[in-house]
């Protein structure tokens, strides 16, 4: 079984320890245009981010047994790959044969429609293929791994490029549908029929399966940050369920060390007591890890001409064809910006697709930190690595990890809104019917397009991960004045920014990252729709305020309604608050079965006025101090103060306007662990008036073991 120490429960569910629990990542590129001749042979991957695993009842009967393969090694896997069960060693487990056919006797159709002036049309199409997956001649000891289709692609041929689109799954009728817009109508078709192998379309089935495998990772020193308050710490305490703790712990010890030290023991000692107590190896930690694998099988669909048209697998609205009634132009782009009115290009750009109906590239002005699904947290965590060579009194900090994950500042409201807008606007392909679930929407990641981040020196040195919707950075330093220059614009809620450019074919697009505590993205408000009593139950699951300003109601036949009148005097939702609405006071005309509902809400955090609770957990590495400025002169407009710890040299530069005089700074900074401290902070006060002159400086020394607040007075 794997080490529980992977896991914690969190209500019913099993989730990872110190990982982001994001939304799933897609497994695929789609619309991606790669060189035949690069391409990357694909390999079976571990998923980037553990899900939460749900712990189902146990039911007496029936008894269903499922099987999980133990994957060793990194190599290659594919379809005709056998493993050993994970529970029981004596059974072998092989994946079951999955083949592919035209569905229903169709494979291709398509449609000539007119413009929006009914001259200058184009074509739609779509094609259709039915799967299904069967088990291989088995022995007793021998059983077939579950398998569970997530996506599809259809890999179209062009001249030394392959133009890829997303396909629509129905897991209950096994059928895939592609649809087609244009010259991707023309290029299915010569692929479909073409007898160069080159030249032959195929399809790429991506399933998940779940499976265990060996994690090795580096012991780091690092606690539970939700448990720093108590004194002592055991395998137990990391283990127990935690509670939802107020917005003040976010931010009480972003740096994850032991929160007392007794006596003069080296920190040397205090680790090996730790690895002792929870029987952790000095070296490597070995896990075995339950996570959800992905199998990529590909098949090539290409059927030739015949020459008797009842038997053609090519269809258009006048019936079977058989020849060719299009010219190809290879010349396309995939993508073209479109505007639509309402929003402005300084918040999103948006492109449509020239390949796929209803299907739009999004790419948001703004990238803001993410929340956890899980615990609704910022997605910001900060590792202390502990340094344990030579003597043991000298330096005893190597390096501080962070990792943080940011994704873009679109919310599912605003996302309903803007297939609203599209609709309006005249941008939805065909029959309008449903247009709520045929729009599409894809991000950069989806498209595979190249990112580069900079604007700012710290984060640009990170390494990225793309995920989803979402970019995972991780970064570590052994510059500790760059640790406290970013811990501290955490604490105190300033904004650190950066660039991101996107490049994909002839789109280049540009976005800029905002790392801010208080401005965290993620759908915080839990709704239930409980149509025959006519309530939406809804709960805020995040650990701060929630202010409602709107509401967007769904119903069948995509009829929608917009109140933004209703939480115009509504109280804030606090932290785990349920609440019922009722249909009728919300859409007092309303009608037919409600759908979903979206909700405009804002996040209410505080952080900084938490100070006075946070300044008491300093730590014989990490030190807090809060700085006040009392009340100043009616002429002084600004406040500069620079501060330099002596003991390490490290300088850092804090600026307040006239407006900001009365929020205090939370000043955080690492001291070295040496047998001789030097606990003196010299700071220069300097005092600008409402035209930005000079008007006086003040010059001082401040002992932080004899005091935790450092007062800048009246000039």
């Amino acid at each position: 079984m794997p080490d529980l120490n992977t896991f914690k429960l969190s209500g019913t569910k099993l989730v990872p320890v110190n990982r982001f629990n994001l939304e799933p990542a897609k497994p695929s590129t789609a619309f991606a245009t790669t060189t035949l001749l690069n391409n990357a042979e694909f390999k079976v991957i571990e998923h980037p981010i553990i899900h939460s695993i749900d712990i189902q009842p146990i039911l007496v009967l029936p008894i269903i047994e499922n099987y999980c393969p133990l994957i060793e090694g990194d190599k290659v896997i594919t379809e005709n790959d056998s493993f050993k069960d994970y529970f029981k060693n004596e059974i072998t487990l092989f994946f079951p044969q999955v083949e592919v056919e035209p569905n229903n006797g169709t494979l291709f159709y398509y449609e000539e429609v007119p413009g929006k002036s009914a001259d200058n049309g184009g074509f739609m199409g779509r094609v259709t293929l039915k799967y299904s997956i069967k088990n291989r001649p088995l022995q007793a000891n021998e059983k077939s791994i579950v398998l569970n289709l997530r996506q599809a692609v259809l890999n179209l041929k062009v001249k030394n490029d392959v133009v890829r689109v997303n396909g629509t799954i129905n897991t209950a009728t096994q059928e895939i549908q592609f649809d087609l817009i244009d010259e991707a109508v023309k290029i299915a078709f010569s692929n479909l029929v073409s007898k160069i192998n080159d030249l032959m379309c195929d399809v790429d089935l991506f399933f998940d399966f779940k499976g265990y495998s060996k994690v090795k990772r580096n012991f780091l020193f690092a606690k539970d940050i939700a448990i720093l308050r108590n004194p002592i710490t055991t395998k137990s305490d990391v283990m127990a369920k935690t509670t939802l703790q107020p917005k003040a712990t976010l931010i009480s010890s972003p740096l994850m060390v032991k929160t007392t030290r007794t006596g003069t023991v080296a920190p040397k000692m205090v680790i090996s007591g730790i690895r002792r107590d929870n029987d952790i190896q000095a070296e490597v930690q070995e896990e075995y890890v339950k996570s959800t694998f992905l199998l990529k099988i590909n098949k090539t669909v290409n059927y030739p001409r015949v020459p008797n048209v009842q038997t053609s697998l090519y269809w258009n609205n006048e019936g079977p064809f058989f020849n060719n009634p299009f010219n190809l132009n290879e010349d396309f782009s995939e993508f073209k910006q479109i505007f639509v009115s309402g929003y402005n290009f300084s918040k999103l750009s948006i492109y449509k697709s020239m390949v796929q109906p209803n299907t739009f590239l999004l790419i948001s002005k703004i990238y803001s930190l993410s929340k956890d699904l899980d615990n609704m947290r910022p997605c910001v965590t900060t590792i202390f690595h502990a340094y344990e060579e030579g003597a043991g009194t000298s330096e005893e900090i190597s390096k501080i990890s962070f990792q943080f994950a940011v994704r873009p500042n679109l919310s599912n409201y605003d996302l309903a809104k803007l297939k609203i807008a599209l609709l309006q606007n005249n941008f939805i392909d065909g029959d309008p019917t449903d247009y709520f679930d045929k729009v599409q929407f894809l991000f950069p990641n989806d498209v595979g397009a190249e990112f580069e981040v900079n604007g700012n020196y710290f984060l640009q040195r990170a390494s990225i991960t793309a995920d989803g919707k979402h970019y995972i950075f991780d970064l570590s330093t052994e510059n500790l004045s760059e640790a406290s220059i970013l811990i501290n614009a955490l604490n105190n809620t300033i904004s650190q920014y950066a660039n991101i450019n996107f490049k994909y074919k002839e789109i280049k697009d540009t976005s800029v990252i905002e790392l801010n505590l208080e401005e965290t993205i993620g759908e915080i408000v839990e709704s239930l729709i409980d149509n025959p009593t006519k309530k939406i139950k809804i709960n805020n699951q995040s650990i701060s305020n929630c202010k409602l300003n709107s509401i967007l109601l769904l119903y069948n036949q995509n009829a929608t309604y917009l109140n933004n009148a209703f939480f115009k005097n509504y109280p804030q939702l606090i932290s785990n608050d349920t609440k019922f609405l009722d249909f009728t006071a919300l859409n007092p005309s309303s009608s037919g079965e409600l759908k979903n509902v979206f909700f405009d809400f804002e996040n209410i955090e505080n952080i900084s006025s938490e100070f006075s609770q946070i300044v008491s957990q300093s730590t014989s590495y990490n030190r807090y101090i809060q700085v006040q400025i009392k009340s100043q002169a009616a002429t002084t407009g600004r406040i500069t103060i620079e501060l330099t710890v002596q003991d390490t040299g490290s300088k850092f530069a804090i600026e307040r306007l006239k407006s900001e005089f009365s929020t205090p700074i939370l000043f955080n900074f690492i001291v070295k662990n040496t047998a001789n401290n030097n606990t003196l902070i010299s700071y220069q006060v300097n005092y600008f008036d409402k035209n930005d002159n000079l008007t006086g400086s003040k010059n001082d020394v401040f002992d932080f073991s004899k005091a935790s607040i450092i007062t800048i007075n009246k000039k």
